[in-house]
């Protein structure tokens, strides 16, 4: 696989090389974060479970441009953490993998409606993030690639990719100072057929189908499951005057091993521009099938590749007893939310959300009831400068009959420190 890998991408470089040489240009990005989480695991079914300790993330890139015909960027990334207090963390800084995190080439404007991408970059701007988002969910927010290929044919309104996915459960390209950092639960294959459409200028949709495999995954709604999933869905916003109306809705079918999986999960939202201070005031409601053990069929929701903090750090943790870390599943969610923007260069957001499970667990941390708990969450963000930027995230969540008796209350804290040259 990795000799393939580089042998396509050694073809496309050359053939970009044979039309001009390319101008070089530098990036580079130092992210800093302290992050201090409370009970974000287990509820405190352990006694205590906190942890306190910085991220120190660093990225490198150069970018060859081919005159505009053909672009080939290449990027290094390493992060490592000291930590304060942690039962098996180290207060030392010690110098962590450096992988590579983008190394792709594109063709933008192939006969002026056509892109070709190929190679490890980031897929962003699909339908919010709720379904395609992180190609990497193991090894934190560390990295997010894919290891992809993509042909889109576009227009001025109207667009249509064909992407297919190689993630495998560790890197398959070489890594500097090697930890056996985990990347994946399983080796993942997808192939995503992605619309984009602009019918008027108030209505946008997004189509898709996605089909994805996972090998034996712990991280599924079956544990060591064989999974074969089809994903047919599509995002939706509307704008009227002062309120917005989006949402994305899902079918999902296929299979875990030898049982039939049958799933839905969506959302919609509706936000109201009140003011130039406020933008917006939304109010949402979020549904996750879960699954049933009683029946045969599987009804769990799977994310596919939005497994990261989607809506909390916090139940991104939680649901590591009970679905796998970031594997959202199982959900209703009621919340509302509001952008504040007192300051010029300074924002609020601050949210409430209601959280209900539609099936129930009974052992570890579970109390056999259906209601998750309450969520409360604030970040205030501050640019300093168009490079150089910093915020401050806090969340806090009171565990419902969903948890244990005596579960405790969590909590998580983030401040960050970002500058990019």
């Amino acid at each position: 696989m990795i000799k393939f890998y580089l042998a396509c991408l050694f073809c496309l470089f050359c053939a970009a090389a044979a039309f001009a040489q390319p101008k070089i240009s530098f990036d580079g990005q130092t992210r800093l974060r302290y992050e201090y989480l409370g009970n974000n695991f287990d509820l405190g079914s352990s006694g205590s479970d906190k942890r306190s300790y910085f991220r120190f993330r660093f990225s490198g890139g150069i970018n060859a441009d081919f005159d505009g015909f053909a672009k080939i960027y290449g990027k290094l990334t390493a992060e490592s953490r000291s930590y304060i207090y942690n039962a098996s963390g180290d207060a030392r800084y010690n110098i962590n993998e450096a992988v590579i995190d983008s190394l792709f080439i594109i063709v933008p404007k192939l006969f002026n409606s056509v892109e070709i991408q190929a190679g490890r970059f980031d897929l962003s701007g699909y339908g919010e993030g709720f379904l395609i988002a992180d190609g990497t969910p193991l090894d934190g927010s560390r990295t997010s690639y894919f290891n992809a290929a993509k042909l889109k044919i576009f227009n001025e309104n109207n667009s249509i990719e064909f992407i297919g996915t190689y993630n495998p459960q560790y890197d398959n390209l070489p890594v500097i100072n090697d930890q056996n950092q985990r990347l994946n639960d399983s080796d993942e294959r997808a192939l995503i057929i992605y619309g984009k459409t602009k019918p008027s200028d108030s209505l946008y949709i997004e189509p898709y189908y996605i089909w994805k495999t996972e090998d034996h995954s712990a991280g599924s709604a079956i544990s060591n499951a064989e999974t074969s999933i089809n994903t047919f869905g599509a995002y939706i916003k509307y704008n009227f005057e002062k309120i917005t109306l989006r949402g994305q809705g899902a079918l999902q079918i296929g299979n875990y091993n030898e049982q039939t999986a049958a799933a839905f999960g969506g959302y919609a939202y509706a936000d109201f521009a009140l003011c130039n201070a406020v933008k917006p005031l939304s109010f949402g409601y979020a549904y996750l099938s879960g699954d049933d053990y009683k029946s045969d069929a599987v009804e769990a929701w799977n994310p596919l590749f939005s497994r990261y903090p989607w809506k909390s750090e916090i139940m991104a943790s939680l649901y590591a007893a009970e679905s796998g870390i970031g594997y959202w599943t199982n959900l209703q969610m009621f919340v509302a939310e509001s952008n504040f923007i007192p300051f010029n260069k300074t924002s609020v957001k601050a949210s409430y959300g209601y959280l209900l499970a539609n099936e129930s667990f009974t052992g570890g941390i579970f109390g056999g009831g259906k209601i998750r708990g309450s969520l409360f969450t604030c970040r205030i963000s501050y640019d300093i400068s168009e490079n150089i930027k910093t915020y401050l995230h806090g969340e806090y969540f009171v565990p419902g009959n969903f948890y244990y008796n005596d579960a405790k209350n969590a909590v998580f804290v983030r401040a960050e420190f970002s500058a990019k040259i």
